[in-house]
Order: C-alpha cells, then structure tokens, then sequence
C-alpha cells in the first residue's frame, strides 16, 4: 500500500493525482436519510461501504505514489516527477490497478451479498471512480504537524475535479490527465483530446476510459 508523505518542507516537481469516488454526497445523503443522524445505536453501514471503498483506491496506488492525505471522498497522491518521466505504461497500469481494486470493493460492498437491507445502502453499486492527474512544482509544507502539499499545480489537479468529461464520454469512470502530464508521461497519443475551461484559464488534456485501462 502507498505510505504517506513525510512531513517536511521542500518544494519538488511531481506528479499531482486525485481519485474521486463520483455520486458519494448523494449516497451519504441517503444512508442518513434512510438510518437518520443519531448515531447513539451505531454507525450506518454506509460509512463502512464507503470506507472499504476509499482504501481499495489508497491500496492501488502502488509506488512511486504516495498517499498525500484523504480528501473526503477522494484520494490525494503525489509521485516525484524523476521517479513516473517517460513511464507511461506504468503509470497507466497503476491507474487500471486502482479501478480493478476499486470495483471489487464496490462489488464486496453491495449490501444484496449481506443480510443488510435498506433504501439507501444498495446504490453503492451506482458509485464510479474518476482520476485526475497533473504533473508540475509544488510545495511540501508542514503545518500544525501535517503536511500540506500547496501551489498552482496543487489547484489545477483539484480544479480538474469539475468538468464536464462525463458528458463527453458518457460515463463516470475516466482517467483525465492534462498535456504536462502526458508529455512527460510519454502520453500523448492515448486516449482522446479534451480542454476544460476555468478561472484559471484553459487546461488541455487527454481522456482515457478506465475500463479500457484497468
């Protein structure tokens, strides 16, 4: 399993990667909708499911990533630049690793393989995994004892998070890497072309299908 990142202050150059588990406010909407807030008789199951799911993704990550930190419904990963250059085959089988390991815990998870029964917890089946990745500077920066990984590459890989390649592709599960990524990675003629527009400009990429590479 990927190990966290040391807390120290440096700046580097890498690889910037976040796995978000797409539909996860709308399912943990639910499962309090269905079980209620009150937790004084037990956690839900849904909280369980979607932990079981945020550590399949972690364990994918295999080396040279290092886990940064969890992110809610997300996973944040981090790989020296020196370490990933001109390894695009290795990074894609990380990626298809992670998405293989993440549809076998969503898989485990169903509440219909259980006793478990509700309105709520069977939709974890309908949850789906998307990747994001940047390679550019960053800054490692220990604060109050954690390390926070801070810069303009840092905000474009979140930024990346919003767009609109669900609805060009037509599914959730997608692999979507910007052109420094690709280039560096040996990229360039994977996938398809794709551009999102945000309020720090353009950022052009290529779009690879997950279960294409997985």
């Amino acid at each position: 399993m990927a190990q966290p990142v040391s807390p120290v202050s440096s700046a580097e150059e890498g690889y910037l990667l976040l796995a978000d588990i797409s539909g996860y406010t709308g399912f943990m909407t639910g499962v309090g909708d269905a079980h209620g807030f009150d937790y004084t008789e037990g956690i839900p199951p849904g909280y369980e499911l979607m932990g079981a799911l945020l550590d399949s993704v972690a364990g994918g990550l295999s080396t040279p990533f290092s886990v940064a930190k969890f992110e809610g419904d997300a996973v944040f990963a981090v790989a020296a630049a020196g370490d990933l250059d001109g390894r695009g085959s290795d990074l894609l089988a990380i990626v298809g690793e992670t998405y293989r390991r993440f549809i076998a815990a969503r898989t485990e998870a169903d509440p219909a393989q259980s006793a478990h029964t509700c309105v709520a917890c069977p939709l974890v089946v309908k949850l789906d995994l998307k990747i994001v990745l940047h390679e550019g500077p960053y800054v490692s920066q220990a604060v109050h004892r954690q390390t926070e990984l801070l810069g303009p590459a840092v905000n474009v890989v979140h930024r990346m998070l919003k767009s609109a390649v669900a609805d060009e592709v037509g599914h959730r599960h997608y692999l979507f890497l910007t052109d420094d990524a690709a280039v560096r990675l040996g990229l360039t003629d994977a996938g398809i072309a794709h551009v999102e527009s945000y309020d720090i400009g353009d950022i052009s990429g290529r779009v690879l299908d997950l279960e294409a590479v997985s």
